[in-house]
């Protein structure tokens, strides 16, 4: 090893080991920039029903349900009308509230519940989940926000939870409650800026508007070639 890259590299050791965390530049956005890009510019009557449009319009479905237990005889009903054997469960804290996993079991007996849980630090208990998952019809997982201008879906990932289970199921079946629309993306931004600062929440943020679709081959529109072919959103208004 030649003397010059020597003293490169122990400069860089160096700059490494006295790094100086306050010196990181904290990538926010000054409001009025934040609210030009992602407010919108129209005021909502309902933003129940301003979400109802804008998922409908790109392709997916809302479900409104009184409380937790009309969510739950949906949900059964949903898997009786199409057939499916296995569902796949994850263990967000709304699906853990509503005690899916139990209320599906004592209603639906021969249905098998997969329930997502995987040792972030284990890759063998990762991909033998990911293969699961390729094999599960339907998946039901929670959601953290949903956004009324775009009628978009947005997922906070967590470590102990795997993005497979929104991805690789046929259909994919979201619990939320009305409680957790936000207008646009500027308030959403602004409330996790508020809430976290500069450590954002989760490993990963996800932004889902409607099914998987592309129409790179020749113009054609094709759903589920990257995700579900169906998206469902199931909206509680309180649950009991």
């Amino acid at each position: 090893m030649t003397d010059s890259r020597t003293q490169v590299l122990r400069k860089v050791r160096q700059a490494l080991t006295t790094f100086d965390q306050r010196a990181r530049p904290q990538h926010t956005m000054p409001d009025a920039d934040r609210q030009g890009l992602f407010a919108s510019a129209r005021h909502f009557d309902s933003l129940v029903k301003k979400f109802q449009e804008e998922l409908e319009r790109a392709g997916g479905e809302v479900r409104i349900c009184s409380d937790g237990l009309c969510a739950v005889e949906l949900i059964k009903s949903c898997i009786e009308k199409e057939g499916f054997q296995t569902v796949a469960v994850s263990r967000h804290k709304i699906c853990l509230e509503l005690n899916l996993v139990s209320r599906l079991a004592d209603r639906l007996p021969e249905v098998r519940c997969l329930v997502e849980g995987i040792d972030s630090e284990n890759p063998y208990a990762r991909d033998r989940l990911k293969e699961q998952m390729a094999r599960v019809p339907l998946s039901i997982t929670g959601i953290e926000y949903l956004i009324a201008d775009t009628g978009t879906i947005v997922a906070v990932a967590q470590p102990v939870a795997s993005r497979h289970i929104s991805l690789l199921p046929e259909v994919h079946m979201v619990l939320a409650t009305v409680d957790q629309i936000r207008p646009n993306l500027s308030d959403l931004f602004a409330e996790i800026q508020a809430q976290s600062g500069a450590n954002l929440p989760g490993s990963a943020i996800t932004l889902i508007t409607g099914p998987s679709r592309t129409a790179d081959i020749e113009k054609v529109l094709i759903k589920g070639v990257h995700g579900p072919t169906r998206l469902v959103v199931v909206l509680v208004e309180k649950f009991e």
